[in-house]
C-alpha cells in the first residue's frame, strides 16, 4: 500500500470510530433528556439535564472530528464501526414514559444508563489504540475522561438512590 493509500485507509478508520461514538453520544443526548422529565426529584433532574448538555458537546467534538477527517476519504468510510453499536440499548424510554417514575424505575433506568457510560469508556479507551494520529488520540483519550466523570457521579446516585431512596444531585461536570 501506497502512502496516501495507508492516510485513506487510516481516515477511513477513524471516521468509522468517530461516526460509532457519536451514534452513542446521541443515544446520551435522548436518555439523559428523557430520563430528566420523569424524576422526581429536582436534584435528579437537574443531574440528567447536565449530563444531556455534556452529551451534546460530546457530539460536536465528534462532529468536528469527523469533518476533519472526511475531508482525506470519500462517502464509503462514513458509517459507524460496527464493532462498537452494540454499546446502545436497543429500548430505553421508548415508548417516553407518560408520568414520573417510581424509585426502582429510576434506579433501573440509572443502572442502564451507568452500564452505556461505562462501556463508551472502553471503547473510547479501545479505539485511541487503534488509531494512528495524535490529535485523534487526544480527542478519545479526552472523551473517555469525561465519561468516567459522568460514571462516577452516576455511580454515587446509584448508591444513595439505593440506600436512602433519593439523589445525591448535581455536581458541576468539568470539561474533560
Amino acid at each position: 500500500m501506497q502512502k496516501g493509500e495507508v492516510a485513506v485507509e487510516s481516515s477511513k478508520k477513524a471516521v468509522s470510530i468517530l461516526k460509532a461514538g457519536l451514534e452513542i453520544e446521541k443515544f446520551g443526548i435522548e436518555f439523559y433528556r428523557n430520563f430528566s422529565t420523569c424524576v422526581k426529584e429536582e436534584r435528579g433532574a437537574a443531574l440528567l439535564r447536565s449530563l444531556m448538555e455534556d452529551e451534546i458537546k460530546h457530539k460536536a467534538v465528534l462532529e468536528k472530528e469527523i469533518a476533519h477527517f472526511q475531508s482525506t476519504c470519500d462517502e464509503s468510510c462514513v458509517q459507524p464501526s460496527p464493532d462498537y453499536l452494540d454499546i446502545v440499548p436497543s429500548r430505553v424510554f421508548i415508548p417516553k414514559p407518560d408520568s414520573c417514575m417510581l424509585l426502582q424505575d429510576e434506579i433501573v433506568a440509572l443502572e442502564k444508563g451507568l452500564e452505556v457510560e461505562r462501556r463508551s469508556i472502553a471503547m473510547y479507551v479501545e479505539a485511541e489504540g487503534k488509531v494512528d494520529d495524535i490529535r485523534l488520540k487526544g480527542t478519545l483519550h479526552s472523551l473517555a475522561d469525561w465519561e468516567i466523570t459522568h460514571r462516577d457521579l452516576l455511580e454515587k446516585n446509584l448508591r444513595l438512590l439505593k440506600l436512602e431512596g433519593a439523589w445525591y444531585g448535581y455536581g458541576p461536570i468539568l470539561d474533560g
